[in-house]
């Protein structure tokens, strides 16, 4: 399984995940990758488009399934709701 995680910076990912994607990308699919998740944070709520469609294209490049999407939003990165949210996600794979 691949985790991709990354803040959202002006609507996109950080330059060091998306240069990793692009890698992915350009050699296809890594070869036991069966799965893949994205984790995104940002400082205001719906501005993920960018980042959720750049994802879904890899996954759906590599043959990839989508295992979820995660966003945290402003209060609610760091909350106690949050990463239960994600430790009952993580279980679930």
């Amino acid at each position: 399984m691949i985790v991709y995680a990354s803040p959202i910076y002006y609507f996109g990912m950080t330059a060091q995940i998306t240069a990793a994607m692009q890698r992915v990308f350009a050699i296809g699919k890594p070869a036991k990758a069966t799965k893949a998740a994205l984790l995104l944070s940002s400082g205001s709520p719906n501005v993920y488009d960018g980042a959720v469609a750049t994802y879904k294209g890899i996954c759906a490049y590599t043959g990839i399934q989508d295992a979820g999407i995660i966003t945290a939003a402003g209060e609610e990165n760091g909350s106690e709701a949050k990463l239960n949210e994600i430790r009952e996600f993580a279980k679930s794979l």
